[in-house]
C-alpha cells in the first residue's frame, strides 16, 4: 500500500514537473518570436505611437524602389532621455519598413565613425539612404519624414555664390571666409557653384539660389539687370549686406521690399554675453518658416538696420526677421571713426532694430504685377490662376524669395563655427529660399491626459474584480485541487 502511494506521488509529481517544463518551453518559444517579429500596438486614442499616413507613404516609395534607410543617431551616452524618445520614433519605422536600421553612436568613444560622418556637434542624425545622405539637428517626425523626402528627390538643386565685388570668399577657411557655410549647404545635399556676371550674361537657369554675402563695391549696371532678370522668372537670393558700403545694390533692393540706412548698430545687450558693442545679440524672433520655434541666441557683428518696407508695393510681401534688443541704437560713419557711440537723438535710431528680414514677390509672365487683393502667403510657393472671368488661360504665377541681412560676418568662418543659432539660421534661410521648408508638414501628436469617464456602477466593477472575484477564485481552485489530491490519496 504504502509502495503503491509512493509510486503514485512519483507520477503525480513528474507530471507536475513535465507541465512545468513544458509551460517554460512555450514561454521561451513565445518570446523567441516576439524579439525576432516585433510587433506594437498603439492602444492611444489619438494614435501617438502611430506614424502619419505621410510617413508611412512615404516609406511605400522606398519599398517600391527596393531602397534601404540607414540611420545613423549621434548621442552621448548620457543623454538616456532623448535618445529613448529617439528610440521610439525610429522603432516606428523600422515596424513600417523592414529595410530601415538604425544604431546609435556615441561620438566620443566612436571617433572615427564620427569623423566619417564629419559630425561637429551633437546631437545629430544622419539618414542615409542608397548614396545620398541627409541630416538633422532636431528629430520628430516632421523632420525624419521630411528629411526621406529631400532624399527620394531626383532634381538638384544649386547654389551660386556671387563673386567679383569683395564678397565672402566660399573657398576661404580664414576667420572671415565663407568655407564653413559652403560645406553646411553641401551637406544638406545641394550642389554649390561660384558666379562672376561680369563673365555671364545672365545667372544660370539651374540656379535654386544666389548668395551675395557681403560685397565691398556695388555690382555693374548689366548685372543688376541680370539679377532682375533672375528674380522676374521666380529666383531666389539671399543678400547679406554690411554698413556703409553699396548704395546702388541697397537701392535695388528697396524695389523689392526693404529697408536699409547706412549706419551701423550698437547693441549694449551684448556686453552681459562678453561680447562687443558692435555685435548686437538677437532674441527676437518674428514668426516666420524660418524663424519657426526658434529660440537661440544668435550674434550678428557690424550690422546695418535692415527693414520690411512699410509700403513695398502691391505685389510684394514684406516682414521683418529679427530684432536687436531695446537698449541698442545707431551711429552713423562719421561718429565711428571718431570712437563716439554715444545715442545722438539727431541722427540715430533707437532699437528694437530690424537686421534681417524677408520679402516674397509676385511676378506675372515676368513681369511684377499682381492685383492688390490677391496677394500670396509670404511663405508660398509657384502658383497658377485663371486669367479675366476665370474662362481664360491659366497665367504661371512666379514667385521670387528674397532675404536680406545687414550683416555678412554672422556666418563668417569664426563665427559659424562657434555658434550653433548662427548655423541653424542660415540653413533655415537656404531651405526657405530653396522652397524645402515645409516638404510635408506633420501635426504634433497631443501629449494630453484623455479623461476616463466612468458612471456610476463602474467604479464598483473596478473595484470588485481585482480586489475580490479573481482572489476569490484562485482561493476556490486552491482548494478544489487541495481536495482532489487529498481523495486521491486517500483512496
Amino acid at each position: 500500500m504504502q509502495r503503491e502511494n509512493m509510486q503514485r506521488n512519483l507520477v503525480l509529481g513528474g507530471g507536475t514537473a513535465l507541465g512545468i517544463v513544458i509551460f517554460l518551453a512555450i514561454i521561451v518559444a513565445v518570446q523567441y518570436i516576439v524579439v525576432q517579429h516585433p510587433k506594437r500596438w498603439d492602444l492611444t486614442r489619438l494614435g501617438k505611437h502611430t506614424l502619419a499616413p505621410q510617413s508611412k507613404k512615404v516609406l511605400e516609395t522606398f519599398g517600391e524602389k527596393n531602397t534601404p534607410i540607414r540611420v545613423l543617431a549621434f548621442y552621448e551616452t548620457k543623454d538616456a532621455v532623448p535618445r529613448e524618445a529617439v528610440k521610439d520614433l525610429l522603432d516606428q519605422y523600422r515596424d513600417v519598413y523592414s529595410q530601415f536600421t538604425y544604431s546609435f553612436v556615441d561620438p566620443d568613444k566612436d571617433r572615427a565613425v564620427a569623423v566619417q560622418n564629419k559630425i561637429d556637434n551633437y546631437p545629430t542624425v544622419v539618414i542615409k539612404a542608397g548614396e545620398k545622405s541627409d541630416r538633422i539637428s532636431t528629430v520628430n517626425e516632421e523632420t525624419v519624414t521630411n528629411t526621406l523626402v529631400k532624399l527620394l528627390r531626383t532634381d538638384e538643386k544649386k547654389v551660386y555664390f556671387l563673386k567679383g565685388h569683395g564678397e565672402l570668399s566660399p573657398s576661404s577657411t580664414e576667420q572671415d571666409g565663407f568655407a564653413s557655410a559652403k560645406a553646411q549647404v553641401e551637406k544638406q545635399n545641394y550642389k554649390t557653384d561660384e558666379l562672376v556676371l561680369l563673365q555671364s550674361p545672365h545667372v544660370p537657369e539651374d540656379a535654386t539660389i544666389l548668395i551675395i554675402a557681403g560685397p565691398k563695391t556695388d555690382p555693374m549696371d548689366t548685372e543688376f539687370e541680370s539679377l532682375k532678370a533672375y528674380l522676374k522668372r521666380g529666383g531666389s537670393m539671399f543678400v547679406m549686406l554690411i554698413p556703409f558700403k553699396t548704395p546702388k545694390l541697397a537701392a535695388f533692393l528697396k524695389d523689392y521690399g526693404f529697408e536699409t540706412s547706412d549706419d551701423i548698430i550698437v547693441d549694449r545687450m551684448s556686453r552681459v554675453f562678453g561680447g562687443d558693442y558692435l555685435i548686437p545679440v538677437i532674441t527676437t524672433y518674428i514668426k516666420f518658416p524660418i524663424t519657426k520655434d526658434f529660440t537661440l541666441a544668435s550674434f550678428f557683428p557690424e550690422a546695418r538696420p535692415v527693414k520690411a518696407s512699410t509700403n513695398p508695393g502691391a505685389n510684394v510681401l514684406a516682414q521683418d526677421l529679427a530684432l536687436t534688443s531695446p537698449v541698442s541704437w545707431t551711429i552713423n560713419e562719421e561718429q565711428l571713426n571718431k570712437g563716439e557711440a554715444n545715442f545722438d537723438e539727431k541722427t540715430g535710431t533707437k532699437g528694437p532694430l530690424s537686421v534681417m528680414a524677408v520679402s516674397t514677390v509676385t511676378m506675372t509672365g515676368g513681369e511684377a504685377k499682381t492685383p492688390a487683393d490677391d496677394k500670396p502667403g509670404p511663405d508660398s510657393g509657384n502658383d497658377t490662376k485663371k486669367s479675366g472671368s476665370g474662362d481664360g488661360p491659366e497665367i504661371k504665377l512666379k514667385k521670387a524669395r528674397i532675404v536680406v541681412s545687414g550683416s555678412s560676418m554672422f556666418v563668417s568662418n569664426k563665427i559659424f563655427e562657434a555658434l550653433q543659432a548662427n548655423r541653424e539660421l542660415f540653413m533655415n534661410t537656404v531651405s526657405w529660399l530653396a522652397e524645402d521648408e515645409n516638404l510635408i508638414a506633420i501635426r504634433p501628436k497631443s501629449s494630453r491626459a484623455q479623461p476616463l469617464i466612468l458612471t456610476s456602477s463602474e467604479p464598483l466593477v473596478i473595484l470588485l474584480v481585482p480586489v475580490v472575484l479573481i482572489p476569490l477564485a484562485w482561493i476556490v481552485a486552491g482548494v478544489g485541487v487541495f481536495l482532489y489530491r487529498r481523495r486521491s490519496v486517500a483512496g
